[in-house]
């Protein structure tokens, strides 16, 4: 039997010892911080309501007669990019974080939906039927300057932005099902990154750029997983009976917000980036859904 010297025992003793020296605490762990807006139907109607990441500080920030969906808070935690819908159709509007100052930026009486920021809160990128197919566009923060980007045999939707702008990722049924596809934000190169037998829908690209985290039908209900950008990677976050989805980052990329059907109807949880921890942050007897993070 191979035996270690007596010298090297102690040298590493030594060594762990002045480790110990100064152990971690439980304060040392990241703790979530922020503001988180979201849908919900508490009052009747879906509308648009802002709370600190406890689920406190509870507000509505939108009152009316049309339904709210997929709120998206701008980089700079200044300002709301959110889809109002009627009979008329469903179009993009934007305010500030606290309500006010509420702009519309179409008008085509067609569907508009999921906006989306990119970094600097310039430019919106959204998907729209206004010519005939679900097609992905941006447009100017005014709503000016509209650009069709996609223009596939299939319908794209849920575009997310890189950090650097560089990419969207989105959402198309281009080979059958709903898949996750990467392209420039020109429109060009696209790659698919999640693909399965199951529908792949709600992506999000995290703050640092590495890892998208997206909702899965794989398993046979709605879970939560992350990828790499390039595809590698696959982690499934959440494993239940129940509907988890609608994911999305926490400003440093340290948490997830979802929403879940795991204690009756859709509430707000948050849960570590790999999937530990989670806590419900709701409580309503309306649906609670689309959360977006703000700093």
């Amino acid at each position: 039997m191979r035996t270690v010297p007596a010298a090297i025992v102690l040298a590493c003793l030594t060594a762990l010892a002045g480790c110990s020296s100064s152990p971690s605490s439980p304060g040392d762990d990241p703790q979530p911080s922020g503001i988180i807006v979201f849908v919900s139907g508490r009052d009747g109607g879906n509308e648009i309501y802002s709370m600190d990441v406890d689920g406190s500080q509870l507000q509505k920030l939108t009152d009316n007669n049309a339904s709210e969906s997929s709120p998206d808070v701008s980089p700079d935690g200044e300002s709301i990019v959110y889809v109002s819908g009627s009979d008329a159709g469903r179009e993009i509007w934007t305010m500030d974080v606290s309500g006010s100052d509420k702009l519309q930026l179409t008008d085509n009486g067609a569907g508009e939906d999921t906006p989306a920021w990119n970094s600097d809160a310039s430019v919106i990128a959204f998907n729209t039927d206004r010519d005939g197919t679900w097609d992905i566009y941006t447009m100017n923060a005014d709503g000016t300057g509209p650009v069709r980007i996609t223009d596939l045999a299939s319908a794209e939707y849920e575009p997310d932005w890189s950090p650097d702008d560089s990419q969207i990722v989105l959402t198309t049924d281009l080979e059958s099902d709903a898949d996750l596809y990467t392209m420039d934000s020109d429109g060009s190169n696209l790659v698919m990154i999640a693909g399965s037998a199951g529908a792949d829908f709600n992506p999000e690209w995290s703050p640092g750029g590495s890892r998208i985290v997206f909702t899965s039908e794989r398993d046979g209900d709605e879970e939560i997983y992350v990828v790499n950008a390039d595809g590698g990677g696959l982690v499934q976050l959440t494993i239940n009976d129940s509907v988890d989805t609608m994911p999305c980052w926490s400003p440093d990329g340290e948490f997830i917000a979802f929403a879940s059907n795991r204690d009756g109807d859709l509430e707000i949880y948050i849960m570590t980036s790999d999937g530990g921890s989670p806590q419900r942050i709701t409580d309503s007897p309306g649906a609670d859904q689309w959360p977006s993070w703000s700093r």
